[in-house]
């Protein structure tokens, strides 16, 4: 076809669609949904999707978790001990550069004659190694500490704020469970610094805390691994010596932020793709409605369709001025609905308090499979028009 008759029926196209604004914006209504509805979906689901990898990876992409019940699972006459973890990291040191006791409880706080209760943390000095202390003021746990069993502590903003008036309470002293601790250092304010909140926290050494809470059971332990290529080696180094330590494979759980990292991605890339899939039906509603809109337009311009054959216009300039109005309304369809779909999912990501993320692939796939949509339906009544006999057509009426 010459490049002529192409921008004829093109024009030809623009005008019938013109020419009939309300038909035409009931037929492009499918597509949009259809559209937006694809990039507020998937904008939001990859927003979600990176909202909690960031979290995961501030923890930190090296940081391998060991989990266990106290006094063991599964049957085992024993549990590991920190000395067991101690000599894994010395003999480990190719994969994991430093270990960490984890001894977490719920604790009252007395600070004069006001109380709460708070979130009790305990770990050793390499914690600082292993993950941010998240210290704002103040030091954290030191060797000298856990080595001497000291009854210092780390205190989140919401104790600083509630009980101090935000005055820096280092030196000053709290009593937890009736004991009496030193502050040493304050958190960074991590929440909304309410008493729910991670701000109200307290974090002791772990000689302390297990001495403190009469319980020398560690059921947890963070290692740090050499570098992001050596987790995975330590994880199952690591899975192996527990398993060997408890005579069986059951009952503790090694797993690193990295794992975790993958399965989230996964599953978060499977939601997505699911929920992307649902709307997409109704791109498919779209396309069937513009085939009903079509047929009817041709029916309505069969003289028309005679008056062209009969002055010389071949079948293929009646299908492909069909249709091209087709694709034209399904190309409209498809970039009003991007551009609604982007401002409804910055607005809905703003209200979650997530950063919108719709992929540019994704925005592209879903304007191509409205033009594809475009064709694929708007070819029957395109047929059906240039099928048309001349002589039939101008008898119509």
């Amino acid at each position: 076809m010459k490049l002529s008759m192409l921008n004829q029926s093109f024009k030809m196209s623009l005008k019938s669609i013109l020419g009939n604004k309300g038909r035409s914006a009931l037929t492009m209504l499918g597509i949009i949904i259809g559209v937006s509805s694809v990039i507020i979906l998937t904008g939001i689901g990859n927003a979600a999707t990176n909202s909690i990898t960031d979290s995961l990876s501030s923890i930190g992409t090296r940081l391998i978790t060991v989990s266990m019940s106290r006094g063991g699972w599964g049957g085992s006459t024993r549990a590991i001990s920190l000395d067991d973890m101690e000599k894994f990291l010395d003999k480990n040191t190719d994969l994991v550069s430093s270990m960490s006791p984890v001894i977490s409880s719920m604790a009252l706080l007395k600070c004069g004659n006001e109380n709460t209760t708070t979130t009790l943390s305990a770990y050793s000095s390499n914690y600082a190694e292993i993950r941010d202390t998240n210290v704002e003021t103040g030091r954290f746990i030191s060797d000298y500490d856990v080595n001497n069993r000291a009854y210092v502590c780390i205190v989140g903003s919401y104790i600083v704020n509630e009980y101090f008036g935000g005055v820096s309470p280092i030196g000053n002293t709290i009593k937890l469970n009736g004991t009496q601790f030193k502050i040493i250092g304050t958190f960074k304010e991590q929440g909304d610094s309410t008493e729910n909140s991670a701000d109200n926290a307290v974090t002791i050494p772990y000689t302390t805390a297990m001495r403190f809470l009469k319980n020398k059971n560690i059921s947890k332990f963070y290692f740090n691994a050499t570098s992001e290529e050596t987790v995975d080696m330590a994880v199952s180094r690591l899975k192996s010596y527990i398993t060997s330590k408890l005579g069986t494979d059951s009952g503790f759980s090694v797993a690193s932020v990295s794992e975790m990292l993958d399965t989230v991605n996964e599953i978060m890339g499977t939601l997505t793709a699911m929920l992307a899939g649902i709307a997409g039906i109704s791109l498919v509603v779209g396309g069937i409605g513009i085939m009903n809109i079509m047929t009817v337009s041709v029916s309505e311009r069969t003289r028309e369709i005679g008056i062209r054959k009969a002055i010389g216009a071949r079948t293929t300039d009646i299908l492909m001025q069909f249709l091209i109005e087709s694709v034209i309304l399904s190309a409209i369809g498809g970039v009003i609905g991007i551009l609604f779909g982007t401002l409804v999912g910055q607005i809905a990501c703003k209200i979650m308090n997530l950063s919108y993320a719709a992929k540019t692939s994704m925005v592209l796939l879903s304007f191509s499979f409205s033009l594809f949509i475009g064709v694929f339906f708007g070819l029957a009544p395109a047929k059906k028009a240039a099928k048309l006999h001349p002589i039939d057509a101008l008898r119509s009426e």
